[in-house]
């Protein structure tokens, strides 16, 4: 009797055994259904917008790529598919402009430069850009393309794989980071069945790619493009500086040469690219030539005037032009948060100025507003001061020279030819007298 139970107690462990052993290979089995696939390439773009008269920055932005984290993994529901996560091996390919770093090149930078070309917004087509205004011909944009790299990445079951591509903080004057600094990848892979002859044989294909905002989960069997994205959007804040010359007074000359200095200040110690780049435009001689008001050589004069652009590093340490009554000259595309100096080398004139701006009215910095702006005259300087720039904005300087003539001079058209007259009477009576003296000898 006891032998009995041990009998049965073995067969049943050993139908326990057989049992999993049979469920071993079965799972093995499932699992080894499908030969794994790698991915291949995905592109995604970096748009910088600005104002269209604004150059491009010399600016770099960084991006990582990695598998979403456990948390973000999504379950199935009866609306929606469910999200795994992506396995390891996404990378980013080096490009023009991008370079790749990090454990696996899993991180890469694209740079922007002030040689960079920009589109009209007009151009924007389907690209997922922000810009600041609804009018579509004040802004533009520049972008470069990023790709991601599959190739190394073993997907070995069908379904949606998400990775996360994240977008770091940057801190440059007047760049204003996108405002969702994350999009998401998803790759989905399907099953499929081939036959040949008369074999029938299940395989993976990648069935498409989707960039996206948000991590929600695909809807079941409808395609939802509300969250797609062709990549991230940032903006590049600037504000354009105008400075004008007006001579005034019956003393003051037209042909005169006036100095003036620009400088550009950066109170809160922003980051700026020395060799960004700033438009000029306006009315100004780009060859100036000596004249007798003028007491600059004009060698000086035409190594200053005689451009289209300067660097920030020039206008860092002071950058001098010369203009004449009637002349100006705009700086375009100025860095949000900095400020500015413009000094005019003063002489025997009397300077005023007045200025333009609507929404720039006081000095200050970032964290509150100052004193009005207004001119300062400092021995033989005179100088106009702002902290922080908010807007467009312009200085418009007045030299006024004028003289009192002293009384009892003879300065009008009918008393000189008074003068001539008289001469001229005098002349003629001369001559006559001469000749009756001759007459009367004779």
């Amino acid at each position: 009797m006891k032998m009995k139970r041990i009998a049965a107690a073995v067969s049943s462990i050993s139908l326990s055994a057989m049992m999993m052993l049979c469920a071993m290979p079965m799972s093995a089995s499932a699992a080894n259904t499908y030969t794994p696939i790698s991915g291949g390439e995905v592109t995604f773009e970096k748009y910088l917008v600005l104002k269209k008269e604004a150059t491009v920055p010399n600016v770099e932005f960084s991006f990582s790529a990695a598998p979403i984290e456990d948390s973000e993994v999504l379950e199935a529901t009866g609306q929606t598919l469910a999200v795994m996560k992506g396995p390891a091996g996404i990378k980013f390919k080096a490009g023009t402009d991008v370079t790749v770093s990090g454990t696996g090149d899993s991180e890469a930078a694209a740079a922007f430069k002030s040689a960079d070309s920009a589109k009209a917004e007009t151009e924007k087509g389907t690209k997922s850009i922000s810009f600041a205004t609804a009018d579509t011909s004040d802004e533009k944009f520049a972008e470069k393309e990023i790709t991601l790299d599959l190739s190394d990445v073993s997907f070995p079951e069908p379904g949606v794989y998400r990775y996360k591509i994240t977008e770091a903080d940057i801190d440059r004057a007047g760049i204003t980071n996108d405002a969702d600094q994350v999009r998401y990848l998803d790759v989905f892979v399907k099953s499929v069945s081939k036959t040949v002859g008369s074999v029938t044989q299940d395989s993976l294909e990648i069935d498409g790619y989707f960039i996206h905002t948000g991590n929600a989960a695909p809807k079941a069997g409808t395609p939802d493009n509300s969250k797609k994205s062709t990549g991230f959007s940032n903006s590049f804040g600037s504000n354009n500086l105008e400075f004008s010359k007006e001579v005034r007074g019956n003393q003051g000359s037209k042909d005169k040469y006036f100095k003036f200095t620009v400088q550009l200040t950066n109170a809160d110690s922003l980051n700026v690219n020395d060799n960004d780049k700033f438009t000029l435009t306006g009315e100004w001689d780009k060859e100036p030539a000596k004249n007798s008001a003028t007491v600059y050589a004009a060698a000086d004069m035409r190594a200053a005037n005689n451009t289209e652009s300067v660097t920030y590093a020039q206008l860092k340490a002071g950058y001098d032009f010369y203009l004449q009554s009637g002349q100006n000259i705009q700086i375009q595309g100025i860095p949000q948060g900095l400020g500015y100096v413009i000094t005019e080398q003063q002489e025997d004139y009397a300077p005023s100025v007045t200025m333009d701006s609507a929404g720039d009215t006081k000095t200050g910095d970032k964290t509150g507003e100052g004193t009005a702006i207004a001119g300062v005259k400092d021995g033989e300087s005179f100088s106009v001061t702002d902290t922080l720039l908010k807007s467009d904005a312009g200085a418009d300087f007045v030299n006024e020279r004028a003289g009192t003539i002293p009384t009892g001079v003879i300065t009008t058209v009918a008393g000189s030819a008074g003068i001539v007259l008289l001469g001229a009477a005098g002349i003629a009576g001369a001559v006559y007298a001469k000749k009756k003296k001759d007459e009367d000898e004779d």
